[in-house]
């Protein structure tokens, strides 16, 4: 049996951290719960319902609003980075272009293997960060 890498901590709060910023309260148990208790009740009826490793669009959009909130800030802070420190356009490009081989990896590889995340979805995380990145590129020139 082939054993997956466990991912670092910090790795994984990062990619649990919208689940427990889930605004939107279940009941469970009698109680009415909200963060990740509520999420991840959330997460097994969408499993339920329409099969392991699809979320359905509610939780899909949820997790794309962390997304593409992740992409802007990482935009924002990069060009601070490449401006402040490093003088220039080049220094931009070239962090964008790391943050997009890290997501690529992330995505395609990494995530399929540790979390069993299904293709279409990291297709979709890959384009909510990725793209971004590549417009604000394409319009400072």
């Amino acid at each position: 049996m082939r054993h997956k890498r466990r991912p670092s901590s910090l790795y994984h709060f990062l990619i649990t951290f919208p689940d427990r910023l889930y605004p939107f309260r279940t009941r469970i148990e009698g109680q009415w719960v909200r963060g990740i208790r509520s999420y991840d009740a959330a997460l097994a009826r969408a499993f339920r319902r329409y099969g392991a490793g699809r979320y359905g669009y509610g939780l899909a959009l949820y997790r794309q609003c962390f997304h593409l909130a992740g992409s802007l800030l990482f935009i924002y802070a990069a060009t601070l980075l490449a401006f402040d420190l490093f003088g220039g356009e080049a220094a931009l490009a070239l962090l964008l272009a790391l943050a997009t081989a890290f997501i690529t990896y992330q995505e395609f590889f990494l995530q399929p293997r540790v979390y069993r995340q299904r293709w279409p979805k990291g297709l979709a995380d890959w384009s909510v960060w990725c793209l971004p990145m590549a417009a604000y590129l394409f319009l400072l020139h």
